[in-house]
């Protein structure tokens, strides 16, 4: 208890608290806040307390925020969470995300992924260019991870996975009361331990000696860097991978439990030998759209582009409506504006589109409206099938540029976590629409896509599936349904042995 308190203590001296001014100061602060609110994520208190801020709250700030007469989102505010209490903001505790070093609780309590420390950027590897024949010996010896007994934990299946072992999350971090620092171990530390995989032979990668050819050398003439922004637009987190003496380079993609985030379309760049592919040009304008319109525009804009190649694919319910016009779309811009402002002039006629939808936040109609025309491009162009060119056009940029390093975690009996990899991607691999939808922020998403295997079994080959437990699910996530056997992981025949570090042979 002493512990707790101490950790506690440090929490507010050294400033980890949230205020309202600090989080208003930072847009991308403020609205990951809001969304946080909206999306029923929890909060932590300073007394180790886990909590949930009221989704309604989310309106009340939006609207201080914005006040006409100036921001009033500052000052004392109180927030009331699930129970009914008033906290102030000063109660909570200020976590990465929102520009602190907060941590929740102590090692073998409830923690947050994002304070346990796991992340390339939080222990330091990020932004630098580090040789293959260096990177095991920069994981066992980082400093931030000998520090905590989660970052212990990883630095010891570090050790396994170049000692071509399976490397094991340790049992107490496989209890209910440790679910979110084994996300973290899986999720976060699973990206550079993927890697590590991929170095030392110990993923089951069947195209690697074609992988290596194309590269033009072998795993110990690679340079790693693990780029400084989390948000990069290819994937949530990646190491890019060169050979100096080719100038080929790759990104890779490392992504735990459920296939990790959808990367933003905005990001990708297209060559010119696709874009002369007339076979393409609907999937192309998809694309093109979400590189260059803002959030509620991409929503009817998409619509528009779906109804233009495909309206068959757009439910029944909204073909009256279009195409949507500028000026109906100026409306609705406008109805979001001025949403709990006097003149705020409801949107009636398209209540039926979302009567049947039921909202967690109180949202203005043009927030419910965006957020039902999202849901309904995606239905077209995942289920229906409105451009199913926009698969072939995603995986041919793609192409053979980047690798998906996967972390399968076998499950809290085992606890082994295995890798495999997939290259190139537009030989494997399923391509969907996704979309970061909510009717209370109609502008802080936009539309990504994402890539997963094309069947959900493990790339382990023809094994059993294990039964799932209730131990074996990780936040409301199966991670079981993996068996324990891994024969036909790839068996080094010339791989070093030295543990920490790699020999670069001559």
């Amino acid at each position: 208890m002493r512990d707790i308190l101490n950790i506690l203590e440090t929490l507010v001296t050294e400033g980890s608290i949230l205020s309202a001014g600090e989080i208003a100061k930072y847009p991308a602060r403020f609205n990951k806040f809001i969304q946080n609110i909206t999306d029923g994520r929890p909060f932590y208190t300073t007394d180790g307390e886990e909590v949930i801020i009221n989704p309604n709250e989310a309106t009340r700030f939006l609207e201080l925020h914005n006040d006409p007469d100036g921001s009033k989102f500052k000052g004392a505010l109180k927030a009331i969470v699930d129970d009914g209490r008033e906290l102030p903001l000063s109660k909570f505790v200020k976590t990465k995300e929102f520009g602190g070093e907060g941590l929740t609780g102590q090692a073998g309590e409830i923690a947050g992924k994002e304070s346990a420390q796991l992340k390339p950027k939080q222990i330091g590897i990020t932004g630098q260019n580090i040789p293959s024949y260096e990177f095991g010996n920069m994981i066992v010896n980082n400093t931030i991870l000998q520090s905590t007994p989660q970052g212990q934990a990883v630095i010891q299946m570090a050790y396994s996975i170049m000692a071509d072992e399976d490397p094991v999350i340790p049992e107490e971090f496989r209890t209910k009361d440790n679910v979110k620092i084994l996300k973290a171990i899986v999720d976060y530390a699973g990206e550079y331990l993927g890697v590590l995989a991929l170095l030392y032979n110990k993923t089951r990668f069947p195209k690697k000696q074609d992988f290596l050819t194309w590269l033009g050398g072998t795993v110990d003439d690679f340079v790693l860097n693990f780029p400084e922004d989390e948000n990069n637009n290819l994937a949530d987190s990646f190491a890019a991978i060169s050979n100096p003496t080719t100038s080929h380079s790759i990104n890779i993609s490392s992504k735990g439990t459920g296939g990790g985030a959808a990367p933003a379309i905005s990001g990708l760049k297209i060559p010119d030998h696709i874009r002369d592919n007339p076979k393409l040009a609907g999937a192309l304008e998809f694309i093109d759209l979400c590189k260059e319109e803002g959030t509620m525009s991409v929503a009817f804009k998409g619509m528009n582009l779906v109804h233009k190649y495909a309206p068959k694919a757009i439910p029944k319910e909204f073909r009256k409506y279009l195409p949507w016009s500028q000026s109906a779309m100026q409306v609705i811009f406008n109805n979001y504006k001025t949403f709990k402002k006097p003149g705020y002039i409801p949107l009636l006629k398209y209540y039926p589109l979302w009567e049947n939808t039921r909202f967690t936040s109180d949202a203005s109609d043009a927030g419910k409206l965006t957020y039902v025309v999202n849901k309904a491009v995606l239905t077209a162009m995942n289920e229906n099938k409105a451009m199913p060119e926009f698969e072939q056009a995603i995986m041919e940029i793609l192409d053979m540029n980047f690798i998906q390093q996967y972390t399968d975690y076998q499950g809290n009996k085992s606890g082994i976590i295995k890798f495999s990899t997939q290259w190139p991607a537009k030989l494997d691999g399923h391509i969907t629409v996704e979309a970061k939808m909510s009717a209370g922020s109609p502008t802080s998403g936009g539309f990504s896509f994402k890539l997963s295997r094309t069947t959900a079994k493990s790339d382990y080959g023809d094994e059993e599936q294990g039964s799932e437990s209730e131990d074996d699910v990780v936040g409301g996530m199966p991670l079981g349904g993996l068996s324990a056997a891994a024969s036909n992981i790839v068996n080094p025949s010339n791989k070093k042995k030295e543990i920490g570090t790699r020999t670069k042979r001559k």
